[in-house]
């Protein structure tokens, strides 16, 4: 038995439902979970259906709520990733191995390296880059993977052994209290304390194979192309996961954020592969189930509300935030910040 799994809050679940279609429609034979770090919404129903549903207040953590308070919706999702694996390695003691793979993936072939991989190691982990990357003054860049990580954790697969269940004991406290976007304290979220796993653990495999985690931070390394149906990478790979990252879903654009190195227009099959995802997660209700607000996160935002209302200085920020758009508010920020240090 091979499992696999994705976590997401209700708005991301059209993107879980077309990862977990594609799984199966490329021969894995994994049971695929979607963690769900929500609370279930009758009115969503149809869209939890043919799916095991797994929602965070089942999976025995005891101090859920306290986690919930602390982090935004990125820091918390990510969070409880190791407590997942602990919980489904439990559940699941024949399971062969267990891979986690973010909602905004979707699968393209047969995962054969896993299983080969696994045979000899507990945790395979995808690098951002494979090589040295050009100082051509675009982001991201190398320096960008010194902030944010060698690993990305968009993909992880685990094999059960006593190595694997001591990582995610470490992991998991470790995410428990610092799993922050936080650049001036070196952290950035799950993902960079992944650094130390090759280092603290043993059997550590990284898969250098170029047509895993294809995703904007790798396409100066990585060219798609089409054969007889097929696509491929650097034409000698078939593409095996592409992990759709910082795309517009709603804009229709492959490259909507957090890089400066393309334009949609410049990879024309890119923009295709995309399209054609796309599609796909439209399909699944994207348009119903994206605005809905994650249940702990609410929660959160009326608990920092309460906490600032209990002192001038947040009353003043909520009445900021009220009558001045985001937009204004970081340009006055930024404009304080220049003048206070000048």
């Amino acid at each position: 038995m091979k499992i696999a799994f994705t976590i997401c809050s209700n708005n991301y679940l059209s993107l879980a439902r077309a990862l977990g279609k594609s799984l199966a429609a490329t021969g894995n034979d994994y049971h695929f979970i979607i963690g769900l770090v929500d609370k279930p919404d009758d009115r969503l129903q149809s869209y939890y259906k043919d799916f095991d549903i797994l929602p965070c207040d089942q999976i025995g953590i005891p101090d859920l709520q306290e986690i919930a308070l602390k982090y935004t919706i990125a820091e918390f999702n990510t969070a409880l990733k190791p407590f997942y694996y602990q919980y489904l390695f439990n559940k699941y003691p024949d399971a062969e191995f267990i891979t986690f793979l973010d909602p905004d993936m979707l699968v393209y072939r047969r995962l054969t390296e896993l299983e080969e991989g696994h045979r000899q190691y507990d945790i395979i982990m995808t690098p951002h880059i494979l090589h040295p990357m050009a100082l051509d003054g675009k982001n991201p860049d190398e320096i960008s993977y010194l902030s944010t990580g060698t690993f990305n954790l968009g993909f992880l697969s685990l094999r059960k052994s006593d190595n694997t269940l001591r990582m995610l004991d470490w992991w998991s406290e470790r995410l428990r209290h610092f799993c922050y976007f936080d650049f001036y304290k070196g952290l950035f979220v799950d993902q960079k304390w992944m650094n130390l796993v090759p280092v603290f653990f043993d059997s550590v495999y990284v898969l250098k194979n170029p047509g895993y985690n294809v995703a904007y931070w790798n396409l100066q390394e990585r060219t798609l192309s089409e054969v007889n149906g097929e696509w491929r990478i650097n034409d000698a790979y078939p593409l095996s996961i592409y992990h759709f990252s910082s795309v517009g879903i709603k804009q229709a654009k492959l490259f909507h954020k957090q890089q400066d190195r393309y334009r949609d227009e410049d990879l024309p099959l890119n923009k295709k592969i995309f399209m054609e995802y796309r599609q796909l997660v439209l399909d699944e209700g994207y348009e119903t189930t994206n605005p809905y607000k994650c249940y702990y996160i609410e929660m959160r935002n009326a608990y920092i509300t309460k906490q600032m209302k209990s002192t001038l200085g947040g009353r003043i920020k909520l009445l900021l935030k009220k009558y001045i758009p985001a937009k204004r508010r970081q340009a006055l920020k930024r404009k304080l910040l220049k003048f206070l240090g000048s």
